[in-house]
């Protein structure tokens, strides 16, 4: 399982970090889609609080995991807040700030002749898909919500057993697209406005009614070491210098 080796990378990391390091350093899990913008953040908090930050990328599920069983580090981000609200009860989270919105959209390979105008299309067998797993990423759970929202459990169904491909999470969706292996996906519509994606994919909006506004929320970690300069991090990715660093990436 994915989160296993994610946990295992922890736990070898903060132990070298601790035996090798004299700067404060945190561990922050983020969700894939939102990488490229807490990046930019990131470098920004560590030369104010001379420290380092190190960013644990993958699906928001699996990194969850990761801290759930490692019990090391400072902040998490996942893809959607449902990931904050089912995991409360287990204690390891503490207070969130809000820094931005996602949204799901249909992507399409720009150089794909047909016209793709409906979420009918992933039951369409002259087209090649591919989704992502609901027991993996943010957005693998909220493809699975659509399409049961769109036309009922059935549908869904029928459109996962017509993908040829299942994905991970966005990163290996937008992948697929640019490298042919698929024609359409879904996935969130940040990420396909950043510069190595969209010269290759198209997006189509899908009706709000099935594709919600999906909160995204920095929390802090019960276990953190660094909670001091963890919450400056979560003050300044919620100040309108954080968000409008979001708002370059894509995000609303």
């Amino acid at each position: 399982m994915l989160f296993k080796i994610i946990f295992t990378l922890i736990l070898l990391f903060s132990t070298s970090l601790q035996a090798n390091s004299s700067k404060p350093t945190l561990i922050f899990y983020c969700g894939i889609t939102m990488v490229k913008p807490i990046k930019e953040m990131a470098k920004i908090i560590e030369q104010r609080y001379n420290c380092t930050i190190k960013i644990s990328q993958g699906g928001s599920k699996d990194l969850y995991d990761a801290l759930k069983y490692s019990k090391v580090g400072d902040l998490y981000l996942p893809g959607s807040n449902s990931y904050r609200k089912n995991n409360l009860k287990d204690g390891y989270l503490l207070e969130a700030v809000e820094i931005g919105y996602n949204q799901a959209a249909i992507f399409i390979r720009k150089d794909l002749k047909k016209e793709i105008t409906s979420l009918d299309s992933f039951i369409d067998t002259s087209l090649a898909s591919i989704l992502c797993t609901p027991k993996s990423g943010s957005i693998g759970r909220e493809t699975k919500n659509i399409l049961t929202k769109y036309k009922g459990e059935e549908f869904f169904y029928d459109a996962f057993d017509n993908a040829v491909e299942i994905g991970t999470d966005s990163r290996n969706l937008n992948k697929a697209l640019i490298e042919k292996r698929a024609d359409i996906t879904i996935n969130w519509r940040s990420t396909g406005y950043w510069p190595e994606n969209n010269k290759y994919i198209k997006i189509v909006e899908i009706d709000e009614k099935f594709a919600q506004k999906k909160k995204l929320e920095i929390s802090l970690l019960k276990f953190s070491k660094n909670k001091e300069i963890a919450k400056a991090f979560m003050n300044f990715a919620s100040s309108q210098e954080g968000k409008d660093i979001m708002k370059k990436y894509g995000f609303l």
